[in-house]
């Protein structure tokens, strides 16, 4: 049987302002839950890192993008995604 890499994704929790934030926070823990009893490894920005791991402002998407560029190689694209990166 071919050995199976398990599947990376990269999440980003969004969040706004007038969204109470106890929304974002079991949001991003139950999103997390989910997708590994699916199997799969979560990269997303953590508690300590922002407001609940959530982002709501334009320095915190920049941190994201930062995490993601720095794991860019574990996360798993799909070719569509792929495709468009490169564009």
């Amino acid at each position: 049987m071919a050995n199976k890499k398990k599947m990376t994704m990269g999440v980003i929790v969004g969040n706004r302002g007038f969204f109470p934030d106890h929304l974002a926070k079991t949001g991003r823990e139950e999103m997390i839950q989910a997708l590994q009893k699916a199997g799969m490894d979560v990269v997303v920005l953590g508690p300590d890192q922002t407001k609940y791991g959530a982002v709501e402002t334009y320095e915190e998407a920049k941190r994201c993008a930062e995490l993601f560029k720095s794991r860019a190689d574990a996360i798993d694209l799909n070719s569509s995604a792929q495709r468009f990166a490169s564009s």
